[in-house]
């Protein structure tokens, strides 16, 4: 049974300590920390990288929908449950594409039925990543009338833009209506997730920049005018794909 590193996020004891109550009858539910507030919250993320929260959408410091955006910026792929007493931010957890929001009162088998559905979600990721496929050398982009062949070597980076993927590569800019996480199956390993809008071609990085009071560094590339960002708590991960660090 695959174990679900979880955390919960809320200001009151009492719900928290319920959660807590429920997700321990849940085989492989593992609960690594609770939070009551944002800082500490994002603390647990850095610390404990989990692979589900569940937040309040009213925190003493932080807005649970904001919360989220930060976390993601730290593990993008992390899935979100909002708990909470107001139907009202139910529009603002969808557009961060939470997996459930739950109200107050809390019902017992709802949070029961989610957690068995984003665990077998997550089942079903890890499987397809175990699974051993051929790179590929290029993928290909539908403009409408016509079909674009990009070599995945000469990406230099993918940015979320609205409703649009927009794909920078040597020879132009292409659109698409991909999402940067269906995208990632097919990258490959020298691709990076910087930023919760950017995937980086580590191989075309000239020099990343650093600007004093920013959260993020800028990410600057051979032979290409236009730029990328790295979020900060990204940056040792980054460190990794160098083969010596000076």
């Amino acid at each position: 049974m695959l174990r679900v590193k979880t955390i919960i996020v809320d200001d009151e004891f009492g719900v928290s300590l319920l959660l807590g109550s429920i997700l321990s009858e849940l085989e492989g539910a593992l609960v690594v920390g609770t939070a009551e507030n944002a800082i500490d919250a994002m603390k647990l993320v850095k610390d404990k990288s989990p692979s589900l929260a569940f937040l309040d959408i009213e925190l003493p410091d932080m807005t649970g929908i904001d919360l989220a955006k930060n976390m993601r910026e730290i593990q993008p792929d992390l899935a979100i449950v909002f708990v909470t007493a107001h139907q009202e931010y139910s529009l603002d957890a969808f557009k961060v594409f939470a997996s459930d929001y739950i109200l107050k009162p809390i019902d017992k088998e709802r949070v029961k039925t989610t957690f068995a559905h984003i665990q077998q979600t997550l089942k079903t990721l890890e499987k397809d990543n175990s699974i051993t496929q051929p790179p590929a050398s290029r993928i290909s982009i539908n403009l409408g009338n016509e079909r674009v062949f990009v070599k995945l070597g000469e990406i230099f980076y993918i940015e979320k833009s609205g409703r649009y993927t927009v794909i920078n590569a040597v020879n132009g800019k292409f659109k698409t209506r991909q999402t940067l996480i269906e995208l990632e199956q097919y990258l490959g390993p020298i691709f990076f997730r910087s930023h919760k809008s950017y995937i980086i071609n580590t191989d075309r990085i000239e020099r990343i920049v650093t600007y004093p009071n920013s959260s993020y560094y800028e990410v600057n590339f051979e032979n290409y005018k236009d730029k990328a960002l790295l979020s900060r708590d990204r940056i040792h991960e980054l460190m990794k794909y160098s083969h010596y660090n000076v």
